[in-house]
């Protein structure tokens, strides 16, 4: 998953490696890559969107927690919530 690129600059730029996005209380190891001002996630980003059953249409917002060890705190908004 692609990140918006304003946001991956500003946080993550220079970051390729395992950073942890957190949902609730429970924390998720993801591979992020960073490259010429994009970033994405990738490996174990798979497993957190089926542990939390998100899906097509479903909308993530990011907010970092903790720079040191790279923390992403997870707010999803459930596209099936407002049907």
């Amino acid at each position: 998953m692609y990140l918006p690129s304003g946001f991956a600059e500003k946080y993550l730029s220079g970051i390729s490696g395992f950073i942890k996005v957190q949902l609730g209380e429970k924390q998720w190891p993801v591979r992020c890559l960073y490259k010429a001002g994009r970033a994405k996630f990738s490996q174990g980003w798979y497993e957190f969107t089926v542990e939390n059953n998100l899906g097509e249409g479903d909308v993530c917002v990011f907010e970092l927690l903790r720079t040191r060890d790279f923390v992403l705190k997870v707010t999803a908004f459930r596209v099936n919530e407002f049907v």
